[in-house]
């Protein structure tokens, strides 16, 4: 249409306030809708649907009401000028309402034709008009007050009036869809109604039972003969009926929701006209139970949102621009344990930090240049603790007045979260600093690490202490800058036995990090401490382990919030990389000891050489017969040089093997932190491995003069095992009998079946082993008793590798000893059993 066609609407503001809506169609194929008001909303649609022709006015009508309502159109344009009818639309929610269409034919100059009017909403009208002779019944009640009861007893009362005899029901569905849960039936006896409530539908079931089963409408002219109510002929004789006319009510997504029933009491067979008038009533039934839906949908949509609303996580403030409050949800009354009423009231200093009020300001100025604004703030809880939280405001009006909405979110684990990030970058960064470490001395690394300790752990103090070999005695390294300030004693003590120190031994008797987030509360672990020490609110203390050995101890306390698993994973990544540098540190220094060792012997051995090639060659220089002039260097003299030299060649090869052994357990160490270390596992003969090893230590046994005892049953079964690993563990034990055993002695290799296990035992007959010594041989780089530690120089680590990969085995290795008898070294590995494979 043309803008002259078609003048602006002075009133447009008002019509689209009201419930009339004004429409206008062109006369042309689908009648498209050329301009409509935008309170169509009421239906569900806006202008743009129709203009943009995705919904077109044919659409809008109700697929039953469409035929009649467009031949109504076109009789219209040829017959009349105007005229009202009423008929049925669907919503885009799928609901029906009635309309009333006010029409009149309207003729333009381009000689476009148009069908312009008015479209009311008339639903609630036809709805008053079936229950008019009724209402005072109700005291004038609205219709949405009358409960659906009473509204559909109307229907069926108004429904009745049409012939005497006449007697309908209403039949409801329940939610299942499996039984009939409610009929409605003014005019039937109770008795009928108790013996169809609560019947399961299915094929025979009277009309209505049937008619809800198959899913459509069932005519039953005589109910003495009919087969449906074969079963219920008495309950139907009870009532005085004898003829059943079954509508289903369907809403409008095709959901069945119930029948209307039409009885009789003479047998009856329905006309044409009888048909529409049973489908009318199911359908104004239809229209007010999906109604009633419709609205309790809603009333219980509005109830959860308003539980929702008052239950949601976020903070909701509603202020004045000079930040005075003017209302708050639940949630603010929650979170802050103040009454509304208190909020309400005070000042916002009250609840809010000072450096907020300070930049709220400035804040209210940016909402109200920008409508909105979003930033990180705090509010004060009743107790005294702070909430941070992140506002998202903006201006709104509220009761004719502009007003700051906030919408305040509890950030508290964000915050949290971000301070854990910072704090787990700080951890890397010390732990990548400690690697870096390597020229740095052991007490620089040790003082490093205790100071990172009580800064990553958000402490006040901290401590250092390593354990003695046997774990009775924690040997205090130092304390951290911070608790030697504080601290007041003059005679501080630096060895505590484990059994008498109070909280600080139960990392070591329990094995475990300790944690104590109230120092104050009686505890049986607590022995005091004494005059001037360190107040304590808190207290954390952690064991380091190399195997399954403790070395060190680390304590830190007073951190302002309570310690957790975080720190204790924390202090324990932080010491066991001190630890690691510590143990490369202890094999580089041995390394180059051994080395330097290494190098006086072939300092030696060369010596040696040069000394009998400067005799030799001194003795061709004055002619002399080197060969036959014994005189010049006797017996006694070239014995000496002989046994230097050996002295020489036995002490390269001593620090050959201590190196080989050393350089192994490098690399063994490297594997193993670095998660490299592989087995594979296969049935193994463990004869067989026994008798390549004591093949290359064959020559080694025979220069000793050592006289072999070897026990080796055939036959024996296999073990589960990894050769070269087996290999590797077998060669280090049998070689450590053969070097600690003297010359002419003997060493035994004894293996024998014992239920799921082979057992291996490796004897030598050296000095022995004390026994508070046997324990210390299987960990890393420890330092054992001078007096045998030329014997076991280098057998630490070896012992150590072999413990782990018995232990990698699922087997077993201890060792017995007796001073001046000697020494046997015990292995159990599990067999191989048919289920691993």
């Amino acid at each position: 249409m043309t803008e002259q066609a078609h003048p602006q609407i002075s009133m447009e503001s008002i019509i689209n306030n009201s419930p009339i809506i004004v429409i206008s169609r062109k006369v042309e194929k689908d009648f498209p809708v050329k301009y409509v008001s935008n309170n169509i909303w009421q239906f569900g649609y806006t202008p743009e649907d129709f203009y943009s022709g995705e919904v077109t006015y044919p659409d809008l009508i109700h697929p039953e009401d469409r035929k009649v309502v467009l031949k109504s159109f076109k009789y219209l344009n040829k017959q009349l000028s105007e005229f009202v009818q009423e008929y049925r639309i669907m919503t885009r929610f799928g609901e029906i309402r009635y309309i009333e269409d006010r029409v009149r034919i309207k003729t333009y100059d381009d000689k476009s034709v148009y069908l312009e009017g008015t479209i009311l909403d008339i639903t609630e009208r036809k709805h008053h008009e079936m229950i008019t002779d009724q209402r005072n019944s109700n005291d004038g009640k609205p219709l949405t007050e009358i409960s659906l009861g009473d509204v559909l007893g109307l229907l069926i009362t108004n429904a009745e009036r049409v012939r005497p005899g006449l007697t309908c029901a209403v039949m409801l569905l329940d939610r299942k869809k499996q039984h009939i849960c409610r009929v409605i039936a003014p005019n039937l006896p109770s008795s009928y109604k108790e013996a169809m409530e609560g019947l399961e539908i299915g094929y025979g079931v009277c009309s209505g039972g049937t008619a809800l089963y198959m899913g459509e409408r069932i005519i039953v002219d005589n109910i003495e003969e009919h087969p449906y109510w074969a079963l219920y002929r008495d309950v139907a004789k009870k009532a005085g009926i004898k003829a059943s006319w079954a509508e289903l009510i369907t809403a409008s997504t095709g959901e069945i929701l119930g029948v209307f029933i039409m009885y009789f009491d003479f047998p009856n067979k329905p006309k044409k006209a009888c048909y529409e008038y049973l489908k009318a009533n199911a359908d104004l039934a239809a229209i007010e139970i999906e109604h009633r839906i419709v609205n309790e949908t809603f009333r219980e949509s509005e109830h959860k949102f308003k539980t929702i609303f008052n239950n949601i996580n976020d903070q909701i403030y509603v202020s004045e621009l000079n930040g005075n409050l003017i209302d708050v949800n639940q949630v603010v009354v929650d979170n802050l344990g103040y009454s509304k009423e208190f909020i309400i009231k005070s000042s916002p200093l009250d609840i809010v930090p000072s450096w907020y009020v300070q930049r709220a300001s400035e804040l209210i100025k940016v909402i109200e240049k920008d409508n909105k604004a979003m930033y990180e703030a705090a509010a004060i809880r009743k107790d005294g603790s702070i909430i941070p939280l992140e506002i998202n405001a903006r201006m709104i009006n509220y009761n004719g007045k502009k007003t700051i909405l906030s919408v305040g979110r509890d950030i508290t684990e964000r915050k949290k979260a971000e301070k854990a990030k910072q704090l787990n970058e700080s951890r890397l960064e010390a732990l990548i600093k400690l690697n870096e470490m390597t020229t740095a001395s052991l007490d620089e690394i040790a003082e490093f690490v205790k100071e990172e300790a009580v800064r990553l752990t958000e402490s006040k103090l901290g401590y250092l202490a390593f354990m003695n070999a046997d774990e009775t005695d924690l040997i205090m390294h130092s304390w951290s800058n911070s608790a030697m300030t504080e601290c007041g004693i003059s005679d501080k003590q630096f060895i505590y036995p484990v059994e008498t120190t109070g909280l600080w031994g139960e990392a070591v008797k329990q094995r475990k990090a300790i944690i104590t987030n109230d120092y104050s509360a009686p505890s049986p672990w607590k022995k005091g401490y004494p005059e001037g020490h360190v107040k304590l609110t808190r207290h954390m203390n952690v064991p380091i382990f190399d195997g399954d050995h403790i070395v060190a101890v680390v304590g830190v306390g007073n951190k302002e919030e309570e310690y957790d698993e975080t720190d204790v994973r924390q202090l324990t990544l932080l010491m066991q990389g001190m630890w690691k540098i510590i143990q490369s540190k202890q094999l580089i220094g041995s390394l180059s000891k051994y080395s330097e060792e290494l190098s006086k012997a072939n300092n030696k051995l060369r010596s040696v050489n040069m000394m009998k090639e400067e005799f030799l060659e001194d003795s061709l220089k004055k002619g002399h017969d080197v060969l036959h002039d014994y005189d010049v260097l006797d017996d006694e003299t070239l014995n000496l040089l002989d046994d230097s030299q050996k002295e020489a060649i036995s002490s390269l090869l001593m620090n050959s093997e201590r190196l080989k052994l050393l350089i192994d357990a490098i690399l063994y160490s490297n594997k193993q932190q670095s998660g490299r270390m592989e087995y594979s596992f296969a049935p193994l003969s463990i004869g067989s491995v026994l008798s390549d090893v004591l093949l290359n230590q064959i020559l080694l046994i025979d220069e000793k003069e050592l006289e072999l005892e070897r026990d080796i049953p055939t036959g024996l079964p296999p073990v589960k095992g990894d050769k070269e690993k087996l290999e590797e563990t077998f060669l280090y034990l049998i070689h450590n009998a053969v070097t600690v055993t003297p010359k002419g002695n003997c060493i035994g290799v004894e293996v024998s079946d014992e239920g799921d296990n082979i057992h291996i035992s490796i004897k030598d007959t050296g000095k022995g082993i004390e026994k508070n010594l046997i324990p210390r041989l299987f960990y890393k780089m420890y330092q054992v008793d001078d007096t045998i530690s030329r014997m076991y120089q280098g057998l630490e680590s070896s012992l150590y590798i072999c413990k782990d990969t018995v232990v990698a085995h699922e087997g077993d290795i201890w060792i017995e000893s007796e001073v001046g008898k000697g020494s046997t070294f015990h292995v159990t590995l599990p067999k191989w059993t048919d289920s691993q494979n």
